[in-house]
C-alpha cells in the first residue's frame, strides 16, 4: 500500500513540475512578441546611436536611422496592440528587456548631447526636436500599448519601470528644446 501512494505521489509531483515548466514555455511564448519588439526598438536604437556617433557633417544617416527606429516604434505599437493579454509571470520577464531599453536609450541621449555643439553649429535643431518630439510621442504609445496587456495588479509596478525610459525621453526633449539647442 505504501508503495501505492508513494508512486501516486511522485507521478503527481511529476506531473506538477511539468505543468508548471509547460506554463513557463507558455509564458514566455505568449511574451515573444513584445519581447521581439523591445528586441528589434533596442537594434534600432543602437543603430541609431552608431550613426550620432560618426556624424561628423552629413545628417543624412542619422535622419535614416531616427525614421527607422521611429517605424520600428509604430509597428511596435501595433504588434503589442494586436497581442494577448500577458500573465503576471509573462510581465515580469518583460522587467529586464525593459531595463535594457532604458540603458540604450540612456546611452543613445548621451551620445546626441555630446553631439550638441555640432548640432548647433550645422543647424540641426529644429530637425533633432521634431526627431526626439517623433521618438516621445511613439515610445509613449509602446509604453501604454505595453501596460495595457499587464493584469492590473501589476499596472502600477509597469508604469515605474517604463517611467525609467519616458525620463530619458524627457531629457533629451529638455536637452535640445528651443531654449537649451539654437542654431549658431
Amino acid at each position: 500500500m505504501k508503495l501505492s501512494v508513494s508512486a501516486t505521489t511522485l507521478l503527481c509531483a511529476i506531473s506538477g513540475a511539468d505543468a508548471y515548466r509547460s506554463n513557463r514555455f507558455l509564458d514566455a511564448r505568449d511574451a515573444k512578441a513584445i519581447t521581439d519588439v523591445f528586441a528589434a526598438v533596442q537594434s534600432n536604437i543602437d543603430s541609431l546611436d552608431q550613426a550620432v556617433l560618426a556624424w561628423t557633417c552629413n545628417p543624412g544617416p542619422v535622419l535614416k536611422a531616427s525614421y527607422t527606429l521611429i517605424s520600428t516604434i509604430k509597428t511596435g505599437v501595433n504588434t503589442v496592440s494586436a497581442s494577448a493579454n500577458l500573465t503576471l509571470s509573462e510581465s515580469l520577464s518583460l522587467l529586464t528587456p525593459v531595463q535594457n531599453l532604458k540603458t540604450h536609450a540612456q546611452t543613445l541621449v548621451n551620445d546626441l548631447k555630446a553631439k550638441k555643439p555640432q548640432i548647433q553649429t550645422d543647424f540641426e535643431c529644429d530637425v533633432v526636436r521634431q526627431t526626439i518630439s517623433d521618438m516621445s510621442t511613439n515610445s509613449k504609445g509602446l509604453v501604454d500599448a505595453t501596460i495595457s496587456k499587464v493584469p492590473a495588479a501589476a499596472q502600477d509596478i509597469a508604469k515605474k519601470q517604463a517611467q525609467g525610459i519616458l525620463d530619458v525621453l524627457n531629457d533629451a526633449q529638455t536637452s535640445f528644446n528651443t531654449t537649451n539647442c539654437v542654431n549658431a
